[in-house]
């Protein structure tokens, strides 16, 4: 059996796409929450950035069902004790502290969706 050798032709993934029951309420939340620059926004769909080259989008869904069976992706921080008490106090719906490799949490959104917070 010979190996083939493809070429990588598919440089990065662009955007993360996360669906929202309402989108305006969905932004100020994330902005509220943690302090995410709108990108863009249009009347379907924003984009937020969390970081130069970093971030991801918030698209509302007419036939919305909540992310709440996996976390679609991960926030990385320094501290994910400090952030989850920072959460808590905003009253965000957090998970316990699950130690391991790596460090982690989940959080709840305004819509029901899961994300997890890993400390890296």
């Amino acid at each position: 059996m010979t190996e083939q050798v493809l070429d990588k032709f598919v440089e990065r993934i662009d955007a993360v796409f996360l669906p929202v029951k309402n989108l305006r309420e969905s932004l100020v939340w994330y902005q509220d929450i943690f302090g995410f620059d709108l990108r863009w926004k249009n009347e379907r769909m924003c984009g937020l950035s969390i970081a130069p080259n970093c971030g991801f989008h918030l698209v509302e869904i007419s036939d919305f069902q909540p992310v709440d069976q996996y976390t679609p992706f991960n926030y990385v921080v320094k501290d994910v004790e400090d952030i989850r008490r920072r959460l808590k106090e905003k009253n965000v719906t957090v998970s316990e502290i699950r130690n391991g490799e790596p460090k982690r949490f989940d959080l709840t959104d305004i819509n029901g969706n899961m994300i997890s917070v890993i400390e890296l």
